[in-house]
């Protein structure tokens, strides 16, 4: 599977109408995903979790999404289907418990656009997670994204894009106790100088603390 940087163009808690409701960007890279969905109307997360991206079946493709972290505590895993829209999008197609919703379970479609840019065919994408399992970060193209979970119950994240020059990357997005969390340019930093060759499994050291290469890629 290629590494994508997506966003969401809407979702729809059948039988209502779709609607978005917030600014949505997920990263896949080979087995895992992170997801950080934040409210147009005050900026909050309204939801944020990384995972497994399990495939299911080829056609048509069908994955499983397991939440290793998720910002409302939810633990079942989300399995849908794909269909390609005529302009190109991706409509998901499954059926979960809907936190909106009391946790009822709700069939649903979400659309989503690939917004993948890089800045070569073979520029290295990657998610990795923290040794306590509580923090994931990742890259793909022009999008980072890092998320934890706080042990308190509270949860932080960080988005951050790459400006058109292709050599300096901006905050988009801070939300929670962000500090302990690695920025864009560290993480490059550490992850891609030199010559290093990284595979799943790997362990490297950034600022302390130790993650491990949860899927990587240049696909």
């Amino acid at each position: 599977m290629p590494s994508q940087a997506v966003q969401r163009i809407s979702v729809r808690w059948l039988p209502e109408p779709a609607y978005e409701d917030t600014t949505t960007i997920a990263l896949n890279v080979s087995g895992h995903f992170i997801d950080l969905r934040v409210a147009k109307s005050d900026s909050s997360i309204q939801w944020s979790r990384a995972g497994e991206r399990i495939l299911l079946k080829e056609e048509p493709p069908t994955f499983r999404w397991t939440h290793i972290i998720d910002s409302l505590n939810l633990t079942i895993p989300d399995e849908a289907y794909f269909e390609k829209l005529p302009n190109g999008d991706d409509l998901e197609i499954g059926t979960t418990p809907c936190p909106f919703k009391d946790g009822a379970l709700t069939d649903y479609e979400e659309v989503w656009r690939d917004i993948t840019v890089k800045s070569s065919a073979e520029e290295l994408s990657w998610i990795l997670q923290s040794d306590d399992g509580s923090a994931f970060i990742g890259k793909v193209g022009t999008i980072y994204l890092a998320i934890r979970k706080v042990g308190d119950g509270g949860f932080a994240a960080r988005r951050e894009d790459r400006d058109t020059s292709g050599s300096d990357w901006n905050v988009s997005y801070e939300s929670g106790s962000v500090g302990s969390l690695p920025g864009a340019r560290e993480a490059i930093e550490c992850l891609e100088t030199g010559d290093q060759k990284w595979a799943e499994g790997q362990e490297v050291e950034i600022r302390g603390v130790t993650y491990a290469f949860r899927g990587v890629s240049t696909d």
